[in-house]
Order: C-alpha cells, then structure tokens, then sequence
C-alpha cells in the first residue's frame, strides 16, 4: 500500500505536481494548493503540528506515513531527506487516498 504511494508520489514529481519541503508545503497550504500533504514518520513534532495548524485554515488532508525521511526522499529521487510533501493535483492526491484507504479529507495516520 505504502509503496504504491511513494510510487504516485514519484511519477507526481516527474509530472511537476508536488511541493517539497516545509516552506512550500507551508506556503501552498495557507494559498490553497496543496491537495494533499504527506508527512514522514520521523518528522519533528514541530514540524507536524505547524503544517496540521496550516492546513486546518484551509481544509487539506495531511497522511503520515510510516515511511521514514530518506525514503520518502527516495521516492522523489532526491538525495537530501525530505519530511514533508504535497501535491496540488486532484487526481494524484485521489490515488493516494485512495491506496492509504481514506476517501476522506481527515487528517490520517497509517
């Protein structure tokens, strides 16, 4: 379930559809075009609870994955970890959901 996730994720960065790192996921939560956040497992509890604070402005569901920093960044191709990352796609965040088993806009922990 989780590596059909990191694997959405990948082809939406390929796409030009995700937002990397807690600045822009920030930045695209309080605009409006985050879609969906995902968060890693060993994200910093500040962390966690300033983007859940941003998206609680702007109805956005947040996914905490268990996957940990270097594998999330794994999944993007990149080299430095990442904790937090959206896409501002309709349809990539949908699939996401949908492999997570949430049909919801709640905030959802795997």
């Amino acid at each position: 379930m989780e590596d059909k996730i990191l694997g959405l994720l990948g082809i939406a960065r390929r796409a030009g559809h995700t937002v990397i790192g807690f600045d822009a996921v920030k930045a695209a939560l309080l605009t409006g075009k985050a879609q969906l956040v995902l968060l890693a497992a060993d994200c910093s509890p500040k962390t966690e609870k300033e983007l859940r604070f941003a998206a609680a402005q702007r109805p956005c569901p947040l996914l905490k994955l268990s996957a940990d920093k270097a594998a999330l960044s794994a999944a993007l191709g990149l080299q430095k970890p990442v904790a937090a990352v959206a896409t501002d796609d309709r349809g990539f965040a949908a699939g996401m959901r949908k492999h997570a088993g949430i049909d919801t806009k709640e905030d959802v922990a795997l």
